[in-house]
């Protein structure tokens, strides 16, 4: 316990699960909270739960120095939390706060700027003798000699490299270029998104260490120049640059080369006089060698792992560390012991189907089970929630702790299965598939590889046809249903059920999976469109808690019976098996027609996801090649490069800055 005096009100500059998170260890302290809040997150859950909120405007006010500081002194606060992103890593935002007479609970802004550039990082690292691997920086002015000058490095080092924004992570600005990449657009896209992400459009090219695992550590520092390693964190499952699986502590790595790690960051954060949290990130590679990658200088998204095996409260050290605490008193003098494993999970508003798909929504129904000690949900909405387009798509993190790795794991993905959110897309199932994969279980995995455990193409539509039959068998069970045998509609004397073939159809992405089904008793046979094979059902059990909610036992092809939810939101229904989340729009007729357009050998290119349209890559009537990139939409903090389904002559529906939503037009070709 510190022995200093805590702040009495503090303003968190966040949103979602970490503002919630702070909250909660604020609560625990007796410290007031002040919420802040945009637009768009007006009735979000944050605001609700903090002692006080403040209203901060426009949707991008989150990233406002000035709004932010207005808010904590209208409110009264004495100390400001960043959370992390947004301004967490702003060395200008921190000065200000700092200025402005609040207590910055963070590092000092000296330091955030001289780590906050990963260039500049690395010399710090180098001068702490810390390896790093070898790093282009870029000092020509035109896109056209940075690329001259890329592909000289690469030549030099070997490809793949990667582009990387010099002021910010999260993949945000990152880009991994091959020899027959075209250097120009991918300099200038990782230009434009580290620009929109951080305010700062430097970027800087690296060799690639492939393949690697990424490993962590993280530090803490006190205002005496202490610094302790507080362990180590595995966080190698990545997709587009992005954490979505870790774990603490880091294990199956050569001996001595945790201890080495401890110390290599301890080293680095005592060059610059470390204050605070932070963590120093590496890459490890197949020979057991790390090298430098970054550091970041605020909590981490990770950061339940290290507690849960720690017993610490990261939040309550950083305020300890800020009020002035020092590491001695509070007991935390040499790396902690650890108990167990942990492990976590990134619950994202995003789709896997071949691509990664943001999604956005109202939350219309949510569980996840949270009374086993064992399982700690920590999550950023709730059931009414909207789910918007403006910010990252990060729901919450699921997170366990067993004995060793395999309870842990064990009792992550059980707590997933039993999970559901329906009326926002999310990726619940593509984690229970990374969390079943052998090269995950034997510690094979990497950064680079975690593509090769993704699902299959056909693996999605297994998926996606499994959930249409269930959902087709299950229908003619369901009262509210007018193709149950309750419905008024087949109350006839001289009608009999059985040999009635009734047809159904949904569709997913554009994508329409039909069919009809054959109901015989309990049993229903459901033969898709274009299979050979029919699926038989049997319905043993359904359950209709509301009008909105099924609850069904069935076993499929006579093989083990599970349970799944369904949940009706409108035209959509959402499927909950043990494995699969699906979201479906129920069509119920045969979709024969194909689009006008198409009839008169034109194509349609609409968008899977809702943004804004951050560049136009051709002009509106130019011929362009199948696979050329028409445009870049901007949704959720990420940069997504949108191709021609086929060459022709290109017209235009949109322009740059253009919102659109799901579904919308974005251009049409006529097929040369």
């Amino acid at each position: 316990m510190t022995s200093k005096p805590l702040p009495k009100r503090i303003l968190i500059a966040n949103r979602g699960e970490i503002a919630r998170r702070i909250i909660r260890t604020c609560d625990s302290l007796g410290i007031e909270t002040v919420a802040v809040y945009t637009e768009a997150d007006a009735h979000a859950p944050h605001v609700s739960e903090a002692t006080y909120s403040e209203a901060l405007g426009a949707v991008t006010n989150y990233l406002s120095g000035q709004a932010i500081l207005s808010a904590a002194q209208r409110a009264g606060a004495d100390a400001i939390h960043p959370g992390y992103g947004f301004l967490s890593e702003n060395a200008d935002f921190a000065d200000a706060v700092t200025q402005a007479g609040f207590l910055f609970i963070g590092p000092k802004p000296e330091t955030i700027r001289a780590l906050g550039s990963k260039t500049n990082a690395k010399e710090i690292a180098r001068k702490a003798s810390v390896p790093t691997s070898p790093t282009l920086l870029l000092t020509a002015s035109s896109s056209a000699q940075q690329a001259i000058d890329l592909a000289a490095f690469g030549a030099s080092v070997g490809f793949p490299l990667i582009i990387k924004a010099a002021a910010g992570g999260g993949g945000r600005g990152m880009r991994l270029v091959h020899a027959s990449s075209s250097f120009v657009d991918e300099l200038e896209s990782a230009r434009r998104e580290a620009l929109k992400a951080f305010g700062r459009d430097e970027i800087f090219v690296e060799k690639c260490i492939s393949p690697a695992r990424h490993i962590e550590v993280q530090i803490a520092g006190d205002a005496t120049g202490a610094v302790v390693a507080l362990g180590t964190r595995d966080c190698s499952l990545q997709r587009n640059n992005q954490k979505i699986i870790e774990e603490a502590p880091a294990t199956n790595l050569r001996p001595g080369a945790s201890v080495e790690m401890l110390d290599a960051a301890s080293r680095l954060a005592r060059e610059v006089g470390y204050l605070n949290l932070g963590t120093v990130e590496f890459l490890y590679d197949q020979n057991g060698s790390f090298y430098f990658l970054e550091v970041n200088t605020r909590l981490q998204v990770e950061h339940p792992v290290t507690e849960m095996v720690t017993g610490l409260d990261l939040v309550q050290l950083q305020l300890a560390l800020a009020s002035g605490e020092t590491l001695s008193n509070l007991d935390l003098t040499s790396t902690p012991a650890v108990t167990g494993h942990a492990i976590e999970a990134r619950l994202c508003a995003e789709e896997f189907s071949g691509q990664f798909i943001n999604t956005t929504g109202i939350i219309v129904d949510s569980f996840i089970p949270q009374t086993d000690p064992r399982l700690r949900v920590d999550l950023g909405v709730e059931v009414c929630s909207e789910v918007t387009h403006h910010y990252d798509s990060m729901l919450g993190k699921v997170i366990a702790h067993g004995n060793d790795r395999v309870e842990a794991i064990e009792i992550l993905t059980d707590g997933l299965r039993r999970s559901q959110i329906s009326g926002v897309g999310n990726n619940r199932s593509l984690l229970l598939h990374l969390l079943q994969q052998t090269e995950f279980h034997r510690q094979k995995h990497s950064v680079q590889g975690t593509k090769d455990l993704l699902p299959t193409a056909d693996d999605v539509t297994k998926d996606v046809e499994l959930g249409h039959a269930l959902l087709a068998a299950t229908r003619l069970f369901n009262p509210h249903s007018s193709w149950s045998e309750a419905s008024p509609w087949m109350q006839f004397d001289t009608y009999s059920i059985a040999p009635l073939c009734t047809p159904f159809t949904t569709s997913r992405y554009g994508v329409t999976t039909s069919s009809t089904s054959l109901r015989n008793g309990q049993l229903v046979t459901v033969s898709i469109k274009g299979r050979t094979q029919t699926l038989t059902i049997e319905v043993l059990e359904c359950s209709y808690p509301t009008p909105h909610h099924s609850q069904c036992a069935l076993r499929v092809g006579g093989g083990e019976v599970f349970t799944i939810d369904l949940i009706f939101d409108g035209s959509l229904v959402w499927l909950h098996t043990p494995d699969i989340t699906v979201g479906y729009e129920q069509v119920y007729e045969e979709i024969g027609r194909t689009d006008a357009l198409q009839t008169h050998g034109e194509r349609l290119m609409s968008s899977l996801i809702p943004g804004r349209v951050a560049a136009l890559c051709v002009t509106d009537g130019a011929p362009v090649n199948e696979g050329d990139t028409v445009l870049v939409l901007d949704s959720m903090k990420m940069e997504h490069p949108i191709k021609a389904p086929c060459g022709g002559l290109i017209t235009l529906h949109v322009s740059a800055g253009t919102t659109v939503s799901a579904g919308s037009v974005l251009a049409h070709i006529r097929k040369a």
